[in-house]
């Protein structure tokens, strides 16, 4: 009954001491969830961040597509420039062929007609003085024959004295007409000569006035030439500048695009290898923890309490000897802390805590809770109490442990060092499924560790902590002979009584056997606890990423400066290539413009001239009108005179008339009297027809006079309208013709300047955007890269500081002895922000 009392009492200070964990655990799965939550906003934040530097990748990808495009679109116009260079080199030369070719032409029908009258003068002069020389041969023989007759007749006899002075007399006269008609020969010929020596200085003049044309054409075109060929020098030397500058640069940029993949390859590779190291390690746990559970469910309650007992002294021996090793170590190897720090930097947190924890006590068992409705899982803290507990609800956990075997966080998230995780869409609850925890060192580094984990600020990814279904599957699954242990130990929870009595079925073994077990169980551990051969070289790894980082880090200076003394280079070309185009350009301006003022102000003053033609003609045509008009009115003063005069003649008629009728007219009745009356109505129409006959003719005249004198003025009118109307015409359509040409000269001038100024911006704008297009590209390259490296760096050192607060803290934790102090350090480390970690 006593023994009844106390176990009663000791289950009641086991449920209160339960109750008290509970709600501890409740705390922290709280503080776990908090923390959970923030740790999945960081890592949407940086998969947002990822897909940025994704899309700025593609976006200088692109850039540097199109940059390529216009850079050929710039050599197929430099392409265009030479050709037509080379085809205007080529006209000019064929032309000055052409020039040269007529020049020698005419030069050599002018050669050939000089020679032919030359030629044909000679042949005269010869025939001519073949003829005379003939002529005189003939009259010499003939001389000879009669020198040689009066010789002989003289030498027969001196009597012919006088006939040989006579034929002396006419010697002479014969050699003075001889001398008469040569002479003027001789004259002639010097004149031909003086002619022909003129003829051939004038062919010469000639000659030297085209070859001196000739030779300023050509002098003009090679010094167009040299102008020509020197600016397209320039533009080849700034062209084959340009692409070596792109070409480096392109080359430099491929080289890092291919170092950044090939380290992005690199991270990938380690992710699988932790990730296959991981799945290894939960297997063999697992199969560790079902060999240690087939080992526990054999043994009694009380070899279970002693197996605790044991368990206790090894690891407060093993805690002093490692204690004591660390110190030895920091002594001898004082200077390997800050290599051990540089290889922990570029690592995620996981990583350094798998690393850590490696190299701690091996009894590491993975604890977690599964809950009523299995949906939250947390670090399971029962063990980590200071107090002696009871065997019976030690084997319990351990039997509700294996539920939940895995590996540690920093085992589950090896895969942390590779930028591409999940998509932030595909991101949900299930993603933060069942945790698994590691508890790698003594009771009370378990219950460090683990409070460490739920209030510091790790970035816990989905790819860094979470199993697969499978995996959890294969972990959650019980064995027959765990759910017989299982129902075992709730009877015996239920049935205090008989918990000091074997179930039936099992056999206890003997004290041989369990040290044996024991002497096994220390081996494992201590084979588990070894440091593995792959962090070391999973370290290497790292090292030499970390060089690669620095050698990317010094590209990336020298590629920087390549670019500014490129953008020098570039911007002192452009330059020169502006001023050289503005010169060129403003010389090409400036006689346009004087032609073009000049055609302008000859135009101005022809429209002048022309207006002040029209001004006189219509001064005069004005005058000749205003005498017509006249004419006209003194024309119808006129008529309507006659007209008057006409009217009143047929009113005398009828004045007479009615005055006839009125008289008392008797008609004679004789004879005698009829024939003086008859004879003086005669007289009286003689006279009358005298008068009107005179007077029809009078007026007759005076009316063709006056109609021929309508006529004539009516048609000068006619002319002088006529006339007057075509200068108007006439000077219309000049003014109309002047009037176009300038706006045709206006337009023609604008268009020019227009054109110009559309070349000159046409010209400057696609060259200096290409170039600056390019230069901005490079820089913000450069730029991003710089960004991306200071970002990278400035997460190595948050990692550092976080991973040296770890191990401060865990330090202190391993050094404290009581429950009650562990939770004040862990009360005190309320951490929301990697800012908010202490410089170390």
């Amino acid at each position: 009954i006593s023994q009844v009392v106390v176990l009663q009492q000791r289950m009641a200070a086991l449920e209160q001491e339960r109750a008290e964990f509970s709600k501890l655990k409740q705390q922290l799965e709280s503080e776990f969830n908090q923390k959970r939550a923030k740790f999945k906003e960081l890592y949407m934040s940086k998969e947002e961040e990822l897909k940025c530097q994704a899309a700025s990748l593609e976006g200088a990808q692109s850039e540097l597509s199109r940059v390529q495009a216009q850079l050929e679109q710039a050599q197929a116009d430099m392409e265009n420039i030479k050709a037509v260079a080379t085809v205007s080199e080529s006209t000019k030369q064929e032309a000055v062929d052409q020039v040269k070719g007529q020049w020698q032409e005419e030069v050599a029908s002018l050669q050939a007609i000089m020679k032919d009258t030359v030629r044909e003068y000679e042949v005269q002069f010869h025939q001519r003085l073949e003829q005379e020389r003939t002529q005189w041969n003939q009259y010499r023989e003939a001389v000879e024959r009669e020198m040689g007759e009066l010789r002989h007749r003289l030498s027969e006899g001196g009597q012919e004295e006088e006939n040989l002075e006579n034929d002396m007399k006419k010697a002479q006269e014969d050699a003075e007409k001889l001398r008469s008609v040569v002479m003027p020969m001789e004259q002639e010929i010097a004149a031909l000569k003086a002619k022909l020596t003129l003829a051939e200085d004038r062919v010469k003049e000639l000659e030297a006035s085209k070859v001196k044309e000739l030779n300023h054409v050509l002098e003009a075109e090679k010094s167009c030439r040299t102008d020509l060929e020197m600016y397209v020098a320039v533009l080849n030397t700034q062209k084959s500048v340009l692409q070596e500058d792109a070409e480096k640069l392109r080359k430099e940029l491929h080289e890092v695009c291919h170092l950044l993949e090939l380290e992005r390859q690199q991270h990938n590779q380690l992710k699988h290898t932790w990730q296959r190291a991981n799945d290894q390690f939960l297997e063999s746990q697992r199969l560790l923890m079902r060999d240690m559970q087939r080992i526990e469910n054999v043994l009694s309650s009380e070899q279970l309490r002693q197996v605790e007992e044991i368990k206790k002294r090894d690891q407060e021996e093993d805690d002093n000897e490692r204690i004591i090793q660390a110190k030895e170590q920091n002594e001898e190897d004082g200077t390997e802390t800050e290599p051990l720090e540089d290889s922990f930097l570029g690592l995620s947190i996981e990583e350094v805590l798998l690393i850590y924890f490696s190299s701690l006590q091996p009894h590491s068992c993975l604890l977690q809770h599964h809950s009523a409705h299995g949906s939250m899982y947390s670090l399971d803290t029962d063990l980590v109490a200071g107090g002696p507990l009871d065997p019976y609800k030690d084997c319990l956990r351990r039997v509700q442990s294996t539920d939940s075997l895995g590996s540690s966080p920093g085992l589950q998230g090896l895969g942390g060092h590779n930028h591409k995780a999940k998509s932030a869409s595909h991101l949900d609850e299930s993603d933060f499924g069942p945790l698994v925890g590691a508890d790698c060192g003594a009771s009370e580094g378990l219950a460090g560790f683990g409070d460490t984990l739920s209030v510091s600020s790790i970035q816990l990814t989905a790819g860094h902590f979470l199993l697969t279904k499978a995996q959890e599957k294969a972990i959650k699954a019980m064995t027959p002979e765990q759910e017989e242990t299982a129902s075992l130990m709730s009877s015996i929870s239920h049935a205090p009584d008989t918990a000091f009595l074997s179930p039936s079925g099992y056999r206890l073994v003997s004290d041989q056997e369990w040290n044996l077990l024991q002497q096994e169980v220390k081996n494992a551990g201590r084979k588990l606890g070894r440091r593995c051969d792959m962090c070391s070289n999973y370290e290497k790894q790292l090292q030499v990423i970390q060089g690669q980082e620095a050698e990317t880090r010094d590209q990336v200076k020298k590629l920087q400066v390549m670019l500014r003394q490129a953008n020098d280079q570039l911007e002192r070309t452009l330059s020169e290539k502006q001023e050289l185009e503005d010169s060129v350009k403003q010389g090409n301006e400036e006689t346009i413009v004087a032609a073009l003022m000049q055609r302008v102000h000859e135009s101005e003053l022809l429209l002048n001239t022309l207006q002040e033609a029209f001004s006189q003609a219509k001064r005069n045509t004005q005058e000749q009108m205003a005498v017509l008009m006249q004419s006209r009115e003194q024309v119808a003063e006129e008529l309507s005179r006659l007209q008057r005069d006409n009217d009143s003649l047929t009113g005398k008629r009828r004045l007479h008339l009615s005055l006839q009728q009125q008289e008392d007219f008797r008609l004679p009745t004789t004879v005698q009297e009829l024939q003086p009356l008859v004879l003086q109505l005669r007289e009286d129409i003689v006279a009358a027809r005298t008068a009107a006959d005179h007077l029809e003719e009078k007026l007759k005249a005076e009316i063709l006079f006056l109609k021929e004198q309508l006529q004539a003025e009516q048609c000068f009118k006619e002319n002088l309208e006529d006339t007057l109307q075509m200068e108007i015409e006439g000077c219309k359509e000049e003014i109309a013709s002047f009037s176009s040409l300038k706006t045709e000269l206006e337009r023609g001038v604008c268009m020019s300047h227009s054109e110009l100024i559309s070349l000159n911006i046409v010209c400057v704008c696609v060259g200096q955007t290409a170039l600056e297009s390019q230069a901005l590209d490079e820089k913000d390259k450069a730029q991003r890269l710089q960004a991306e490296l200071d970002v990278s760096e400035q997460v190595q050192r948050d990692f550092v500081k976080l991973s040296q607060t770890l191990q401060v803290q865990l330090e202190r934790i391993r050094q404290t002895d009581s429950l009650d102090r562990i939770r004040a350090i862990l009360n005190n480390t309320n951490l929301t922000d990697i800012s908010q970690l202490p410089e170390t």
